[in-house]
């Protein structure tokens, strides 16, 4: 179940807020619960106890701002997401300290539905790369990873290698026993791509294509060979993966 608290001492809108947020949230994610708040501190008061993942947060509130929310809601627990919804732009700056996800004006409810849409898109994205999954092999034993942490997969007879990389850059094989087109319908929704017969990759960790060496050139430096076969189905999926992460 997906935890989302809206707080809004602005009760209208508040009650907008909820609304929209609930009927976009279900079309990203299989469960979810709302649960609106008209002051920061009923809503700190009730994270202690059930852990939001997710907040939308009005940052201009009588006594108690929602600064002072994300303060406390950083000091409490920092796993969870906040967005900032305001009426003031120039409060983006002075919100960057308290690590938002995202920032969204609420001047306009035709853009708040298409805002928070985009957000909860982007934060399915996020989530589906942090998910863990377990691989192991003979030389490594079982290992637990992110599906951010692969930097792709490479086929090698019955077998596929996936290279993982850890916090200091350092990549690791890891052979299994498996089938690279069935890894490529099943990782699709964990934004992989496949490249060449050989390869499927994370796109999250694509910096750009070369089409005309037709190779995929990793944030990380090196490349890998893209086939023809596939290269514009590679192009229209980065094109994708950019436009709902950017």
């Amino acid at each position: 179940m997906l935890k989302i608290a809206v707080c809004d001492d602005n009760e209208n809108f508040l009650e907008v807020l909820k609304r929209i947020t609930l009927e976009n949230a279900l079309h990203y994610f299989k469960k979810v619960s709302v649960q609106d708040f008209t002051d920061g501190q009923s809503l700190l008061n009730h994270h202690k106890q059930t852990h939001f993942d997710i907040i939308f947060l009005d940052i201009d509130m009588p006594e108690f701002t929602g600064f002072d929310v994300a303060q406390a809601l950083r000091k409490q627990r920092k796993d969870c997401y906040i967005i900032f919804v305001t009426n003031h732009n120039e409060f983006v700056y002075g919100s960057m300290e308290f690590q938002p996800f995202y920032f969204i004006c609420k001047s306009n409810i035709l853009s708040l539905k298409t805002d928070i849409s985009n957000v909860l898109n982007k934060l399915s994205i996020h989530f589906r790369q942090h998910k863990k999954l377990i691989i192991s092999d003979e030389e490594h034993g079982r290992i637990c990873v992110q599906y951010r942490d692969i930097l792709y997969i490479e086929s090698d007879n019955h077998h596929v290698k996936y290279c993982v990389i850890d916090e200091h850059e350092i990549s690791t094989f890891v052979k299994v026993r498996a089938v690279i087109g069935e890894l490529e319908k099943e990782l699709s929704d964990f934004n992989f791509s496949r490249v060449h017969k050989k390869y499927l990759v994370n796109l999250s960790h694509i910096f750009n294509l070369d089409m005309k060496k037709d190779e995929v050139i990793f944030k990380q430096g090196f490349r890998l060979p893209m086939s023809r076969k596939y290269k514009h189905m590679v192009d229209d999926d980065f094109s994708k993966y950019l436009r709902e992460t950017i």
